[in-house]
């Protein structure tokens, strides 16, 4: 039988390290749709399952339906004011011209009259391929608002696709990393290869729904074998960038997007936010910004 969950448990420093990776959302759906065990000794009720007031109402049964099925929510809000806030970041885009030269596609037919030695046209040079690892953290305070993780979504997926448009290939995964005591704990999934473009809609679900952590990162923690009896109630608390960069060995050319607090968003208007966020992550080391008179 295939293993859905790719767990590695290892010491660093004085720690555990509990490591879950998945290749995909189906991989992760398959996982959960096993039913594993729950650590009944640390998490003595499952929060992934029951309901509080404060958060949206929707079963446990349909957010992992939402890993396959996709989650609709407000997507066609979100993706609207993606738009606007696409029109107010102009960008340098790179387009190959056509060139004279000795060799090419197609004839330069008025040099090949005038015995001119370039006598063909051929396009000017392709930029070099670049790629870059985006990872995008789950984790969030307990205070943070809805409109805050969807706003944080909304701009990552943005800032995917003007690096796209400059032929920069992304490989995105998403991760959820927190600490209690001497454990660490660790889930990511594998979004979008460096060659596959941004599918807008598969990635809306884990990247702008606060249902995602609630539900479905919570159900794999409480399948963990963790010791630590602190895990629970509050399911431990999240890695700075700085504590996950340096555990999980993540090279400083990889952007780590954290949590809406730690990107500068607060969640009312999208414009503000923006520009905290892509100053935050110093968007102009990867794509020219042009400027506006």
């Amino acid at each position: 039988m295939r293993e859905f969950m790719n767990l590695k448990v290892y010491p660093y420093k004085k720690m555990t390290v509990y490591n879950a990776a998945f290749n995909s959302l189906s991989d992760m759906q398959m996982y959960i749709l096993s039913k594993p065990k729950v650590n009944n000794r640390v998490f003595i009720r499952q929060h992934s399952i029951t309901s509080r007031p404060q958060f949206p109402e929707d079963t446990f049964d349909n957010a992992v339906d939402y890993l396959i099925g996709g989650y609709t929510g407000n997507f066609d809000l979100t993706l609207k004011m993606q738009k606007e806030l696409e029109k107010t970041v102009p960008i340098k885009n790179y387009r190959r011209r056509q060139v004279k030269s000795m060799a090419g596609s197609h004839p330069n037919v008025p040099a090949y009259v005038a015995g001119v030695p370039k006598t063909m046209y051929k396009l000017s040079r392709a930029k070099e391929k670049k790629f870059i690892t985006i990872w995008f953290s789950l984790a969030y305070s307990a205070n943070t608002s809805e409109q805050e993780v969807t706003n944080r979504g909304a701009l990552t997926l943005s800032l995917i696709k003007l690096l796209e448009e400059n032929d920069i290939g992304v490989d995105l995964k998403v991760f959820s990393s927190c600490y209690s005591k001497d454990e660490v704990f660790n889930s990511e999934i594998r979004l979008k290869l460096p060659s596959e473009p941004i599918n807008m809609k598969k990635c809306f679900y884990p990247m702008c729904s606060v249902m995602f952590l609630r539900r479905i990162v919570l159900r794999v923690m409480e399948s963990m074998s963790f010791h630590e009896k602190n895990w629970y109630p509050y399911y431990g608390k999240p890695l700075s960038e700085e504590q996950f960069r340096a555990i999980f060995n993540i090279p400083d050319t990889d952007i780590v997007i954290s949590s809406p607090q730690q990107m500068g968003i607060k969640g009312r208007d999208i414009n503000y936010d923006s520009e905290h966020f892509f100053k935050k992550i110093d968007l102009e080391k990867y794509i020219t910004l042009a400027k506006v008179n």
